[in-house]
């Protein structure tokens, strides 16, 4: 006796329901087509040949899941050996970045999660193109990682602090140190040299000389969101201002440039001192980034990119 003979339409399509229940995809098929079934045979050769489309589709559904996990169960394998690695923290989190930008995430699989992030973030259009693809992978792999047991969180967490980092490095810190790179010309050395002289100075400012003398040769400036948070502290000490003419042009260029008063605030460069080490440095750490973390890290976040967009003329 066959399928159809055997059971009722109404039984038919409860069956099948529960042998879909695990993709919402597959069952939205079966409704579709049991609606749109005619009564007696009809009905019963469109439920059969439906059959054959519905094993198709879920083939291949868990194809994609497999690839999908098999992605991320390598970044988390490379991840767990990075963490353990004899290396400084900038290092790991240098090579764990990398490793992200690597991942394979077809556009057509975070459309969903970019219409998300555009929603949490008031000023999304004002975001670099590069921020607009972190985010959404941060959700995408938030949503992945849900699916296996104990998850480590640092990607999320990670790509989240890369569209931060992003934001402050392109905003302020590129455009700045282009900036004094064509004002003083070859004058730059000259113009450093108080910096670098100073004891009192180069445990406060060494950084920032490092990196503008470094991206006079190569005209690619580089810092880490701990250098831009670091920086950005100091300029809030007078007394080391008033020593160091980098600092002063600084913040002079910031004057100019940006809501001075409102990115120097002592409260909001906390917050960022907050996701240096609350959040970012930690996810270098060997033990695990909890699902906890990376809530509180994307709950927070908005505000604090969104602000910084406030800050800054374009």
């Amino acid at each position: 006796m066959g399928v159809v003979e055997q059971y009722s339409n109404e039984a038919l399509f409860l069956l099948i329901k529960k042998m879909s229940e695990r993709n919402d995809q597959v069952l939205d098929i079966v409704q579709l087509l049991m609606m749109s079934a005619e009564d007696g045979e009809n009905n019963q050769k469109a439920i059969l040949n439906g059959l054959s489309e519905i094993k198709q589709t879920t083939e291949e559904i868990n194809s994609k899941m497999d690839i999908v996990l098999e992605k991320l169960n390598g970044l988390e394998r490379e991840f767990t050996d990075l963490k353990k690695e004899n290396r400084d923290l900038e290092q790991k989190i240098t090579l764990m970045t990398a490793k992200l930008s690597k991942l394979d995430i077809q556009g057509e699989e975070l459309e969903d999660y970019y219409a998300l992030s555009q929603s949490l973030y008031s000023n999304w259009d004002e975001l670099d193109v590069l921020t607009k693809k972190f985010i959404p992978l941060a959700e995408y792999l938030y949503s992945k990682l849900q699916k296996y047991d104990k998850p480590d969180y640092s990607p999320v967490i990670l790509e989240l602090c890369r569209a931060i980092e992003n934001e402050f490095l392109l905003k302020i810190f590129r455009k700045y140190t282009l900036d004094l790179v064509a004002r003083k010309g070859d004058k730059l050395d000259n113009f450093l040299a108080t910096d670098r002289a100073s004891y009192d100075l180069k445990d406060k400012t060494g950084q920032f000389v490092k990196a503008v003398s470094k991206a006079a040769r190569t005209h690619k400036p580089e810092y880490t969101l701990g250098q831009m948070n670091t920086i950005l502290s100091i300029t809030g000490d007078s007394q080391v201002v008033a020593k160091s003419p980098l600092l002063k042009d600084f913040v002079n260029y910031l004057k100019d440039n940006t809501e001075v008063n409102n990115l120097l605030d002592s409260k909001y460069i906390k917050k960022i001192n907050d996701i240096v080490n609350k959040y970012r440095n930690p996810s270098a750490h060997p033990e695990f980034m909890s699902l906890e973390k990376a809530n509180e890290c994307r709950e927070i976040m908005p505000d604090r990119l969104d602000y910084l967009m406030e800050c800054v003329f374009n």
